[in-house]
C-alpha cells in the first residue's frame, strides 16, 4: 500500500564540544548557532522567526535489541522514551530503508490501534543521503516489561512475521547499557513558501549519558522539517530547502561535524 511522505526531515550532527556546560550554557550556544544559521540562509528563505531558546522536551531514551543486534540488522529500531516531567512512557518501532517501496511494504500498526500514531517520512542527512522511515509510537504503562521479543511482538503484530528467526522468548536488552537524557530545544522556524505558507520547524537535540558527566553532551543534532499530509512538495520549495541544507556544511563548518555519528549509530557503537 502506498504511503504518503508526510514530512521531510533534514538532520546534521554538530560539534558536541561547543555545547559543553550547564543548561543555561546549552541554551546560549543554541541561540548562537541559530543566529549564525539564519545569517547564512537569509538570501534563500523568505523569513526566519524566533530562536532556539525553548526547552520543549526532557526525557530519557533507551534502545532495545537482541544480543546479536538482529532487530537493527533487519533495518528496525525499537526505542523507549520516558518524559522526565510526567513519567509517561512511550515506545516506537521504526523501519528504515533507502528504498521507499521496501520501507513502506509492511504493516506498522500498533496492537491497540487507537493508541498508535503512525507516520511515513523521509530522513535526510549530509551530504544528501536519504532514508525512508516508517514508524509507530504508542504509550505503554509503567509496569510494562520489555524483556523479550514477544513484549515487542505483542505491541506490533506484524513485527513477528517480519523478523528473521523470531523466537518469542528470546531476551532483548538495553543496547550498550546506555540511557540518554535528551533535551530538545525548539522555538525557531524559517519560511520557504508564501502561498500556501510553508514553514520548516527547527530543533536542536542534545544527548547526555545518564551515568556520565551531566554537562558534557555525547551527541548534538540540529534538524528541520516541513510537512504535507498529501505529499504535495513542489520543486521551488524543495530547492530552497536543499540549498539551506547545503549551506550548513558550506558556511557553518565551525559548528557542523560532517563525520559525527547519528544518534542511533552512537547508541549501537556503545555496544560494540
Amino acid at each position: 500500500m502506498k504511503q504518503n511522505v508526510t514530512s521531510r526531515e533534514y538532520k546534521v550532527m554538530l560539534q558536541k564540544e561547543r555545547f559543553i556546560g550547564s543548561q543555561d550554557d546549552l541554551l546560549q550556544k543554541a541561540g548562537e548557532f541559530w543566529n549564525d544559521f539564519k545569517g547564512v540562509i537569509q538570501d534563500i528563505v523568505i523569513d526566519t522567526d524566533g530562536s532556539l531558546n525553548e526547552i520543549e522536551k526532557e526525557r530519557t531514551i533507551r534502545f532495545y535489541d537482541t544480543a546479536d543486534r538482529r532487530i537493527r540488522k533487519n533495518n528496525y529500531v525499537f526505542r523507549e522514551r520516558v518524559d522526565l516531567n510526567t513519567g509517561k512512557r512511550e515506545v516506537t518501532l521504526k523501519y528504515r530503508h533507502p528504498d521507499r517501496y521496501i520501507s513502506q511494504d509492511r504493516d506498522m500498526t500498533a496492537a491497540n490501534v487507537k493508541n498508535g500514531k503512525t507516520k511515513f517520512e523521509e530522513d535526510i542527512k549530509l551530504p544528501f543521503v536519504k532514508l525512508y522511515s516508517f514508524s509507530t509510537k504508542q504509550p505503554i504503562s509503567n509496569n510494562k516489561n520489555l524483556n523479550k521479543l514477544n513484549d515487542l511482538g505483542k505491541l506490533y503484530p506484524d513485527f513477528k512475521k517480519r523478523l528473521k528467526s523470531y523466537q518469542k522468548n528470546e531476551p532483548i536488552e538495553v543496547v550498550g547499557d546506555f540511557t540518554a537524557r535528551e533535551i530538545v530545544i525548539a522555538g525557531a522556524d524559517f519560511q520557504i513558501r508564501n502561498s500556501p505558507k510553508v514553514e520548516a520547524e527547527c530543533a536542536l537535540i542534545a544527548w547526555y549519558d545518564m551515568q556520565g558527566e551531566k554537562d558534557n553532551p555525547v551527541v548534538v543534532e540540529f534538524s528541520f522539517k516541513y510537512e504535507n499530509e498529501k505529499e504535495k512538495y513542489d520543486g521551488e520549495t524543495s530547492q530552497r530547502v536543499y540549498d539551506v541544507f547545503g549551506r550548513l556544511k558550506e558556511k557553518l563548518a565551525g559548528w557542523v561535524d560532517p563525520d559525527g555519528q547519528t544518534k542511533t549509530a552512537y547508541v549501537y557503537s556503545r555496544a560494540s
